[in-house]
């Protein structure tokens, strides 16, 4: 009989975790990576996990990091709408998402590892999960299946903090900071979870010499903050960005940009919402319960939107899309891609002008954004009038926030420009990127999400949605993009026997892997007027936020 458990070693102490039922796949979860963050911890970088004696037992997922929750309910009811599923099968799955409780608190820091058994120096695959670097965890079901590892990696998924908890920046922070700055405190934890990886991982089985992050939405982000940020150089030998969000990718910590006030001022204005205005906010807020605080970050949206990962010369010394221009970015292969349809699940709840503009999906009838105030926001957001006429003339509607208009525009600024953009400038530094476009859509004739925003997650780990259904023919595009994700981490280039040869980038002759069912192809990357215009903002705002005065600010 084979035991159903099975014991490693890290170095703060020997953890236990459980032996598949078949004998050949390990799990540990829950393994902590970093000091619990309560406390005084609360709002510091991630601290080195304290000794054990004995043998730890990791055979449950750890809890969630706290969650803001504000749009995960509007982004799950307009899916459930656009799967194109029965009555009585949506009343099902609305009942089933109302249902879950998930367990949140701060002592959230910890990973799971899923590997082969006898495993030895295989390829690590991290993932850093998506939710708008607000909600999500690692500990989701459909991140945690065995069909990557099966193929011969040691998969891990990691926790990080979020919103609040993850991102507040605040003077008194930045005081208590070798570095002089605060926040970033989610992104130092990605770094922690890596450090952890480096030193550990081989008592699991993998090579800590061959480790790929990846990640979606946020996550997707975060790998090209991973990129950027010099605290992770050397971690990771390559990364793949999976609809990689724009998400506050323009906040800077002690200035405006865009839409975007200084992420310390936001802070202390959260502050003296929750404790008033005397010196001492930090430890007055500190002494709250982290539900209080909770409380306050959802009531609070116009300063909750600042709680994310920010720009401040030191952890991250630039925006992403700055860096991959300046190409200061890590040099590794990237795989880097999205979904044809983005934003259809986001539509009617955006702001029509970008996702760095506020507009509070906590009221269930949106008015309409005007005509006026949109100029505005474009205004801001582009360098001259001739490019926001230029942008209106190549998606038209946009200026009377047509609903299809606003998905398309939203699609190609959120994701697509990223990723024009970060494929551009790396392989232009003669680094090896392999782009994809995911097209595949829900195999219902009455669906309109169309392959919508995360749709890829369940076709690269073979999972899926309860009640949902899946198309017939759906097994073939998952085991092709299975065993591209894998052949990428463990060779760093996306091929496998029998498959069509993915070609890197060529900017003279850009080629993408086409993602749809029953099969997938290489096809031409087709040229976008509104990606090429929003390129030139990107180039526009890393030379505006680039420059050392403040006094002609962006916002």
């Amino acid at each position: 009989m084979t035991s159903r458990t099975t014991t490693a070693t890290t170095l703060a102490g020997k953890v236990k975790g459980t032996v598949g039922s078949k004998g050949r796949m390990l799990h540990f979860r829950g393994i902590p990576f970093a000091a619990p963050p309560v406390g005084p911890l609360r709002w510091q970088p991630p601290q080195p996990v304290e000794p054990w004696s004995g043998t730890l037992t990791c055979t449950k997922f750890g809890p969630h990091a706290y969650q803001l929750a504000a749009g995960f309910e509007l982004f799950f009811n307009t899916l459930i709408d656009g799967l194109g599923l029965g009555r009585a099968r949506k009343k099902a799955l609305a009942a089933s998402l109302k249902v879950a409780n998930l367990k949140q608190s701060e002592d959230c820091l910890q990973l799971n590892i899923h590997a082969p058994s006898h495993a030895e120096k295989l390829p690590v695959m991290v993932w850093i999960h998506g939710g708008d670097h607000t909600d999500g965890s690692g500990t989701e079901p459909h991140y945690n299946s065995d069909v990557l590892p099966e193929r011969g990696c040691v998969l891990v998924t990691i926790n990080y903090r979020l919103g609040m908890f993850g991102f507040l920046a605040h003077p008194e922070l930045a005081e208590e900071s070798p570095d002089r700055v605060s926040g970033n405190y989610g992104l130092l934890d990605q770094v922690a979870a890596l450090e952890w990886v480096r030193d550990n991982i081989a008592s699991f089985g993998g090579d800590p010499e061959c480790v790929t992050i990846f990640g979606e939405s946020a996550g997707g982000q975060a790998v090209l903050n991973m990129m950027t940020t010099p605290r992770a150089r050397g971690l990771f030998h390559r990364a793949i960005a999976q609809s990689p969000s724009d998400s506050g990718r323009w906040l800077q910590l002690r200035r405006p940009a865009l839409d975007f006030l200084p992420a310390e001022d936001a802070g202390v204005e959260f502050a003296k919402a929750v404790v008033g205005s005397e010196p001492g906010q930090i430890e007055r807020m500190r002494a709250l319960g982290p539900e209080e605080l909770t409380e306050y970050y959802q009531k609070l949206p116009l300063l909750g939107r600042h709680f994310y990962p920010a720009v401040d010369d030191e952890i991250l010394p630039m925006a992403p899309m700055s860096a991959f221009s300046a190409q200061l970015q890590a040099s590794v292969p990237l795989m880097i891609g999205y979904n044809s349809d983005e934003t259809t699940l986001f539509a009617d709840f955006m702001h029509p002008a970008g996702g760095e503009f506020y507009r509070d999906i906590s009221v269930e009838n949106l008015p309409p954004v005007s005509l006026q105030d949109m100029q505005e926001m474009f205004a801001v957001s582009y360098p001259s009038q001739s490019h926001v006429d230029r942008l209106m003339g190549a998606y038209p509607g946009l200026a009377t926030a047509e609903r299809s208009s606003v998905a398309d525009h939203g699609c190609d600024h959120i994701f697509g420009v990223h990723v024009e953009h970060a494929a551009r400038e790396h392989a232009s530094s003669g680094n090896q990127v392999y782009r994809y476009y995911f097209t595949a859509t829900p195999p219902s004739k009455k669906q309109t999400a169309g392959a919508f925003h995360a749709a890829e997650i369940f076709y690269v780990f073979d999972t899926s949605f309860p009640l949902v259904p899946v198309a017939d023919d759906a097994h073939l595009t998952i085991r092709e993009m299975g065993d591209r994700w894998f052949a990428f981490a463990a060779t760093g280039v996306p091929d496998s026997p029998g498959r069509e040869t993915w070609p890197a980038y060529d900017q003279g002759d850009p080629q993408h892997m086409v993602f749809d069912r029953p099969r997938s192809a290489v096809g031409p990357v087709p040229p976008s007027t509104g990606i090429e215009i929003m390129r030139e903002r990107i180039d526009w705002l890393t030379e505006l936020l680039s420059s050392e005065s403040v006094a002609d600010p962006l916002i």
